[in-house]
């Protein structure tokens, strides 16, 4: 960095109009600056060189510089007369990419330059140009820290004697600013008392970028106290990475320079959230990558990987893998060949090489854990031979049930003379619907009363297909305007691809506002010769997602908890699940203050980055402000909270704010169910044209003013240099009985420290424990109650007269307005049909 080089000056005893300095092969990057001094006016120089100074003299001076970037060597420059008094200068310099200013002039006396805020790494020039006429007795007086690097004369005599000559130096490691007010040539003769200088400044960019964020962070290690993580280098484009900084649970736990961390003193059974980042040598400090792992003493083995062939040849077969679920993680994968370990790797595929072909091999794989838990192999029987021969076409192939919106087909297994098959496709017409690893599938959002041609055909590992056997299959018609049947589609969370689709019975879930909620169901296998263990397996824990329908409308997204209970009598598979998507319902989120115009798309980006797991976000997508493409006038990034967002759903409301909600919807291009974020303003939620009215659509109802109904409270402080905390109170006591969290944002201006910023906390904490009511509503039962058209969040009108609220004397409702649906609650009902209940919230009293 800074002084690479200065070559060594050209000066000649030829006179001619052309003279041509090689100064030698300059570094790729580096900054070539000159001082050009002659007797004779210059027309030219070569190179593409900008000219900082130029003082016209008898013998004058430029300074020139340019960036090299391959193939100088030599400069020539062009005079108007042929002249043998010239002398050329040449510095190069490294890590200069910045021309921080220069200086120049013609006097007897003090010389006059400054330059400031200089980063570290500078280099300062001065170049001077002296006409002597006369003995010469003159010498160079240098600035404090410029380095003398010599002298170019040439002499002659016509009459008198003369001379001209050039001389320069240098400040290697100027920063922060150069400043200097003196003469820099003494001793001059009165006859020619003129000098003439140039002086200049070059340097680095100052380093304002952060280094890269530390990718792939994981867990390395664990016991149920104590966690390992590792991560991959991080990458910083000037100063370099200088280390890594480590928290738990947002508090930092130091820096380290290598790229793995353990923290000790965990309780087992209770979650952490991990986050490193990376600072470089000028302070810079990068995003933070988050894990958030839970330590256990985890002593079960990871689920049997599922083994697919994906290549074959003559003596050569490819295999690949799927990621088995395990309590901590998977770290390793032993590959084997006829019981024989070939292989202990972290890759999940393997090609074994060098088999006979046509021979019969087993191959296998299992899965080795953090605790060093080994699971069972996954095996697969294979010939190591081409496989072009499709699998035989599907039999028995049969409609089994219809509804007014749903057709199920099922059919008896193919069989493959290789690798087997591995799944059926099901078509509509003419459209592959689904790739199904079951013999059974239901058509779904159909139309009641309408002929539909359906098929399937057999697949296997390596893509080849069956003739496809196609029915013609007639839905039932609607005559009774009643709700339709649920129907779902269970989905693999790692391909995003349909695993099954069956009509559901029984069932019961709650979905909230916060994102929580619960499903149980009954799923009805009608062919006896249904795979029950491959369901079994495709629904484990965390790999398999279940959406529901109702008619064409999807209502329910969630993750399968509990697939077992299967009654071989009934032919029934009970399953329960958990609502998923992390940031389901509302949320609040804060700002810092007005920005020049941004797309609500960064809004939601900001949002999906900071709020969501990755496997969530690709069953994600937004639509920006509704009705509009026009740009909004905040944005919300991530460095605005850095010191204080442990999670994006830790962060309050401010004035100006906005909601934002999630809805399920359908992504007619992929043709796959998605889940729609949607931006709207804070004090205007969606309208969902639902009236709740007692005496009328709800048959009862209650309420709950109680005290201390849990509720968060935020505060707000504004520091001067524009920085954020915030602060929060909640109260839980009733969130044990089942109550949902509402979340009300207060700010405080004027706040000047954190002390007075936790006390108007607390104190708004206090008033906001007023009042504040929950309506249970419970709908009649009737054929018409489109419940899964409504939308959490939204606003209802309700409308009650009883003797809580008797009727106005003009003969009005006794309450009558609009609150936010909070919950849906949806149960069978065997005796009267099914039970929905709709829980809506209000603030009555706010603190001030």
């Amino acid at each position: 960095m800074g002084l690479v080089r200065m070559a060594t000056p050209y000066t000649t005893q030829s006179a001619s109009s052309s003279h041509t300095y090689y100064f030698g092969s300059v570094g790729y990057g580096n900054r070539i600056v000159l001082f050009v001094n002659s007797y004779s006016s210059v027309n030219s120089i070569s190179g593409g060189y900008t000219e900082h100074e130029w003082t016209r003299h008898t013998f004058g001076i430029r300074m020139l510089s340019k960036l090299s970037f391959g193939g100088d060597s030599s400069v020539t420059v062009s005079l108007t007369d042929s002249t043998d008094r010239i002398s050329i200068w040449m510095y190069e310099l490294s890590d200069a990419d910045v021309f921080y200013g220069s200086g120049t002039g013609l006097t007897s006396s003090s010389a006059y330059y400054g330059a400031s805020d200089l980063p570290d790494g500078c280099v300062s020039l001065i170049g001077c140009a002296v006409y002597v006429t006369g003995s010469d007795s003159s010498v160079a007086s240098w600035p404090s820290g410029y380095s003398h690097k010599g002298y170019a004369f040439r002499d002659w005599n016509d009459g008198a004697v003369k001379r001209v000559y050039s001389t320069t130096a240098v400040d290697e490691f100027a920063s922060g600013s150069v400043s200097w007010s003196q003469k820099l040539i003494t001793g001059l003769p009165s006859a020619t008392p003129n000098y003439a200088w140039a002086a200049g400044t070059w340097g680095p960019n100052p380093d304002e970028t952060p280094p890269s964020v530390p990718g792939n962070l994981r867990l390395t290690g664990m016991t149920p106290t104590s966690v390992t993580v590792a991560w991959d280098a991080s990458t910083d484009d000037v100063s370099g990475v200088a280390g890594y900084t480590t928290y738990i649970n947002g508090v930092s736990k130091g820096t380290t320079s290598s790229r793995t961390a353990t923290f000790s003193g965990l309780t087992p059974g209770v979650s952490v959230t991990i986050q490193v980042d990376a600072y470089d040598y000028e302070g810079n400090r990068s995003e933070k990558a988050e894990l958030v792992v839970t330590p256990i003493n985890d002593t079960t083995p990871p689920v049997p990987p599922v083994v697919k062939v994906t290549g074959l040849g003559a003596g050569r077969i490819t295999i690949g893998w799927d990621t088995p679920f395990d309590q901590s993680a998977v770290v390793s994968y032993g590959v084997y060949l006829n019981g024989v370990k070939k292989a202990d790797q972290a890759g999940r595929s393997y090609t074994f090489t060098g088999l006979t072909a046509g021979a019969v091999y087993t191959v296998a794989v299992d899965a080795l854990d953090l605790l060093g838990n080994r699971s069972a192999k996954g095996s697969r029987t294979v010939k190591a031979q081409a496989d072009t021969t499709p699998p035989t076409v599907p039999g028995g192939v049969s409609v089994v049930a219809t509804a007014k919106t749903a057709i199920t087909l099922a059919w008896n297994p193919s069989t493959d003379d290789n690798v087997g098959v591995t799944g059926y496709g099901a078509y509509l017409g003419g459209l592959l619907m689904a790739e199904v690893p079951s013999r059974v599938y239901t058509f779904t959002g159909l139309t009641p009363g309408v002929t539909y041609s359906v098929g399937v055909d057999a697949t296997d590992e390596l893509g080849n297909r069956s003739a496809r056997v196609m029915l013609q299959a007639t839905t039932l018609q609607d005559l009774s305007g009643a709700a339709p049947p649920y129907e779902y589609v269970l989905y693999d969370w790692d391909s995003h691809l349909p695993l099954d689709s069956l009509p559901l019975q029984n069932v019961s879930f709650e979905i909230t506002l916060g994102g929580t909620g619960m499903l149980n169901a009954d799923i009805p296998l009608y062919d006896a010769a249904y795979t029950i263990g491959r369901i079994a397996a495709a629904t484990r824990p965390e790999r398999t997602m279940i959406l529901v329908y109702r008619g064409e409308q999807l209502v329910w997204g969630g993750r399968i908890v509990d697939p077992q209970d299967y009654d071989s009598e009934t032919g029934v598979l009970k399953i329960s699940a958990e609502e998923v998507i992390a940031i389901y319902g509302h949320r609040y989120v804060a700002f810092t203050g007005p920005r020049a115009g941004t797309m609500a798309d960064t809004e939601m980006t900001w949002l999906l980055e900071h709020a969501s797991a990755e496997a969530d976000r690709r069953w994600l997508t937004h639509e920006g402000v509704a009705g509009t493409g026009s740009p909004v006038d905040r944005e919300y990034r991530a460095e605005d909270f850095a010191t204080i967002l442990d999670k994006a759903t830790e962060v309050a409301a401010a004035p100006g704010g906005f909601d934002w909600y999630v809805r399920p919807g359908w992504d007619a291009v992929a043709d796959r169910p998605r889940f729609i974020l949607r931006r709207i303003n804070r004090d205007s939620p969606p309208d969902t044209g639902l009236t709740l009215e007692y005496p009328g659509s709800v048959r009862r109802f209650r309420r709950s003013t109680r005290r201390g109904l849990a509720t968060r409270t935020w505060g707000q402080l504004r520091k001067p240099d524009g920085g954020v905390l915030l602060s929060s109170v909640t109260r839980t006591d009733l969130l044990a009985e089942g109550w949902p969290l509402i979340e009300q944002a207060e700010t405080f201006d004027g706040l000047t420290s954190q002390a007075a910023l936790d006390a108007e906390t607390r104190r708004a904490s206090d008033a906001s424990g007023g009042a504040k009511q929950l309506f249970e509503f419970d709908l009649a039962i009737t054929p018409d109650v489109r419940w899964w058209q409504w939308e959490l969040g939204g606003m209802a009108r309700v409308v009650v007269t009883d003797h809580l609220y008797p009727a106005l004397p003009d003969g009005s409702p006794g309450l009558d307005r609009p609150m936010k649906i909070v919950s849906l609650k949806v149960q069978p009902d065997s005796d009267e049909g099914e039970l929905v209940t709709v829980t809506t919230g209000e603030h009555t009293v706010a603190a001030d």
